[in-house]
């Protein structure tokens, strides 16, 4: 059980929400047409979609983009696990300002005040013996970047409507 405890407190801390976003904004400056980071919006958006395995699980390049991620869950009668990414956008708020704040002092983010981007910085992390990442976490920093560049195909609106949220 002590395992099982130390994995859910691990998985709950901002840290971990920090990475993804960090993948988040690589994967959504390598789909977006002229390279431009996202706007810090999306980051409250993408945030709740990749802490909940439900929501993350229909994330493959298999995939041809947001729209069939959307319709992946009304094709399989989810439509309110889709419907809750609204919810789970207000409850996560917090957790995501924290996630963007742990990655902008530990040098993996920037965020430009003046255009509202959160830029990924170009860093290359050499893992020493036994310190890499758990194989979960190098997934589902795949996902995320996947995410980034379906979201790179739209603009912050479309991206809203499809995903049911108000900001």
């Amino acid at each position: 059980m002590g395992k099982l405890v130390e994995e859910v407190r691990l998985w709950n801390t901002p840290t971990i929400g920090a990475y993804l976003l960090w993948r988040f904004s690589r994967g959504y400056i390598r789909g977006h047409s002229t390279g431009d980071s996202p706007n810090g919006l999306l980051h409250f958006i993408a945030m709740p979609i990749l802490l909940n395995r439900r929501l993350i699980e229909p994330i493959t390049r298999k995939r041809s983009g947001l729209q069939s991620y959307v319709r992946s869950f009304i094709d399989n009668k989810n439509s309110d696990i889709l419907f809750s990414i609204h919810d789970r956008v207000d409850q996560k708020k917090e957790y995501t300002l924290s996630a963007i704040d742990i990655g902008i002092s530990q040098g993996l983010l920037y965020w430009d005040t003046e255009s509202g981007g959160i830029h990924p910085r170009d860093i290359e992390v050499k893992v020493g013996r036994g310190k890499a990442l758990k194989k979960k976490f190098k997934q589902d920093g795949d996902k995320a970047e996947i995410l980034g560049e379906w979201f790179a195909q739209h603009d912050l609106y479309t991206v809203i409507k499809y995903l049911k949220v108000v900001l």
